[in-house]
């Protein structure tokens, strides 16, 4: 079973531009519409990226 984290880098939410609900993945349904409106076009969000910066070869 794979915990999904709920804040942090890497963080995915879903975002519906007619009623402006912010959810999770798992609470868009396997339609892909908003749980609260019915939209069928939910905007993907991420919140930070697991990239890593590099420091430019300083040590």
């Amino acid at each position: 079973m794979r915990i999904i984290p709920l804040r942090g880098a890497g963080v995915a939410w879903f975002k519906c531009p007619a009623c402006r609900l912010k959810c999770r993945p798992t609470a868009v349904g396997p339609d892909g519409q908003c749980p609260r409106c019915g939209e069928a076009r939910m905007l993907k969000l991420s919140f930070g990226s697991r990239a890593t910066a590099s420091d430019g070869g300083r040590n």
